[in-house]
């Protein structure tokens, strides 16, 4: 056996144990509540910016210093839809 098969099973038994243990699942859990509030945070921030008429879709891009793809997809989850590159107010709410 060379230096490296003995580095990666000793790895993937460490790996096993600490999966058989739990040890992974709060760090898992933690990085989705994590994301799940920075989402929020993000949908919160966008509603205000909305609110106060910043509906262009590329400065709201900027803004967040992410894609227009990416605001679109909050804009959707947020309840609004976009229209010709401005976000509308949804009319279901």
């Amino acid at each position: 056996m060379t230096i490296e098969e003995y580095k990666r099973q000793s790895i993937k038994r460490v790996n096993k144990q600490a999966a058989v243990s739990g040890a992974f699942t709060h760090c898992f859990d933690t990085h989705a509540q994590s994301e799940r509030k920075r989402a929020s945070e993000r949908k919160r921030r966008f509603r205000a910016l909305v609110r106060s008429n910043i509906t262009e879709i590329d400065v709201l891009a900027q803004y967040f210093m992410i894609s227009a793809n990416t605001i679109k997809k909050i804009a959707y989850s947020a309840g609004y839809h976009i229209s010709n590159g401005q976000v509308v107010e949804s009319v279901m709410r």
